[in-house]
């Protein structure tokens, strides 16, 4: 997966505490048009943890990655 072929983007959490934090995560694979977003975790770099093993799941399962253990 190419770091270039992605957009990320912030955006509201229903579960912020405060008003106008950016703490949810939104990752769009471009070449798939594959969109997966995480709004559950607390902090912004957790749910972009989150949302790449999402996309990661999306792509394999459309057979667009392969997995190397």
């Amino acid at each position: 997966m190419n770091e270039k072929d992605l957009i990320i983007i912030t955006c509201s959490s229903p579960n912020d505490p405060i008003v106008g934090a950016h703490v949810g995560i939104q990752i769009r694979h471009v070449p798939s048009k594959i969109v997966v977003k995480s709004v559950k975790m607390k902090t912004q770099h957790e749910n972009r943890l989150e949302a790449m093993e999402k996309l990661k799941f999306e792509l394999v399962k459309e057979r667009l990655v392969t997995v190397v253990y």
